[in-house]
């Protein structure tokens, strides 16, 4: 299974975990830069706890989940 995690890189190279993460066994993980977004600043180091926190109460996910991940995917056609 593919998964996501946001970490933090920086000018030195270091990469930094915003959230404790618990594989099963040791993984392999390929890392993609992104440029930064004035729009979107970089998040100060906090929990992934806190992280789902914030995106539950974000209006820009407001309803049933399944209805806006299949609203989502009716925009890509």
């Amino acid at each position: 299974m593919l998964q996501s995690i946001e970490v933090i890189v920086e000018k030195n190279g270091s990469v930094s975990l915003l959230g404790p993460i618990h594989p099963a066994r040791q993984m392999r993980a390929i890392l993609t830069l992104l440029e930064p977004s004035e729009k979107l600043p970089m998040p100060a180091k906090r929990s992934l706890k806190s992280l789902i926190g914030a995106l539950k109460n974000s209006t820009a996910f407001d309803g049933d989940p399944l209805l806006v991940q299949q609203a989502m995917r009716d925009e890509w056609d």
